[in-house]
């Protein structure tokens, strides 16, 4: 039988470069006619080199046609393997662009969608394979608490003691192969996953290395956690900034306003712009520059509407001189002499109003 085994290898050498030869000597064959038929089956290579082979087909309109049929199809197999992707059928889809790659070998694009699908199709399989991991530990971990709490009540007898014996093969396995996802979860910074599957390794069977990668996690996440309160420090420091300049701005735009509206003798534009200007910015220079100005002006003008209003009062022209005090009082709200006339003018016009309706028709 060991005599046999060189011979049989000798042939089936041969055999090989038989198929080969002879796939060489048919593509050699191929004629002029043959052009349209092997584009049609996707074979661009073939259909190159035949027109390189007669130089009656090798013309700029033929080759444009071939350039055509290809991206055509390039794109056809392209939104086939996403709609597989889209189903989920990932090992379908690495498939047809396998054999897609074989007619393009070229093609960058079917290239990458390729590669990108495997990656996704592995960790498919990875993702497919940790949660009957994780499921069967927690079943096994339950079975060993019920065995536990039996032992506390009665002798186990043969039966459960060799289960348990085969739970605690079981156990070891599935610990082992949990650290291996747990290791492959953190390589990939998922540490939610690896934490989950380390714990598990080490309730099925503690060991040095999973302790280790365990506390390795628990570093990384407090490192996170200050990066992350470092990087909400900075943020808040910038909106802190950002609101402060806001501020700032708004508060010159309204002292100008402010300024303009006090150089036209516009009181009541110069305090509407003034009330406006933030709180955080009272305590400025040119806030209080403004104000200074702004008070001095009114003030002049409460004195002047003052003057005018106990003149049109004296003058028992009383309802125009609660309408100038009135004026004077948006100006200046808080003037108790102002106050104190509008008040008193308009229980004069009160009585005054009591006193028509008591006389006779």
């Amino acid at each position: 039988m060991r005599k046999l085994i060189p011979v049989l290898a000798a042939l089936l050498a041969v055999s090989l470069t038989a198929c080969s030869q002879m796939e060489t000597m048919r593509i050699g064959q191929d004629k002029p006619e043959d052009l349209k038929p092997l584009v049609s089956s996707h074979e661009y290579a073939r259909a190159r080199q035949l027109t390189g082979k007669y130089p009656a087909l090798d013309t700029l309109e033929i080759q444009a046609w071939i350039t055509a049929q290809e991206s055509e199809y390039e794109a056809a197999m392209f939104a086939e393997a996403r709609a597989l992707e889209s189903d989920n059928d990932l090992l379908g889809a690495v498939t047809l662009l396998t054999g897609a790659l074989q007619k393009l070998p070229h093609s960058t694009l079917l290239r990458e969608l390729r590669n990108g699908i495997e990656q996704d199709r592995v960790e498919q399989l990875k993702t497919n394979e940790r949660e009957q991991l994780v499921s069967r530990a927690a079943f096994m971990l339950e079975q060993q608490k019920l065995y536990t709490n039996m032992m506390n009540l009665e002798s186990p007898s043969f039966g459960q003691r060799w289960e348990n014996k085969r739970n605690a093969k079981e156990a070891l396995e599935l610990s082992s192969k949990l650290l291996e996802h747990g290791q492959y979860a953190l390589q990939r910074e998922r540490l939610d996953i690896a934490m989950q599957c380390l714990q598990l390794s080490t309730a099925l069977n503690p060991t040095d290395e999973a302790d280790a990668l365990i506390s390795e996690i628990n570093t990384t996440r407090e490192s996170r956690k200050q990066v992350e309160k470092k990087q909400a420090s900075i943020k808040k420091a910038q909106k802190r900034r950002k609101v402060k300049q806001k501020q700032k701005n708004r508060t010159r735009v309204l002292v100008e306003e402010t300024q303009l509206a006090l150089a036209k003798n516009d009181l009541q534009a110069a305090r509407a712009a003034y009330v406006q200007i933030p709180a955080s910015s009272l305590q400025h220079n040119e806030v209080i520059s403004a104000r200074d100005e702004l008070d001095t002006a009114v003030g002049r003008r409460v004195d002047e509407i003052l003057v005018a209003g106990d003149a049109q009062y004296r003058a028992d022209r009383v309802l125009e001189a609660v309408r100038t005090w009135t004026e004077g009082l948006s100006l200046d709200p808080e003037n108790p002499e102002l106050r104190e006339r509008v008040e008193r003018a308009n229980r004069v016009l009160a009585r005054l109003e009591e006193l028509k309706r008591q006389q006779p028709n």
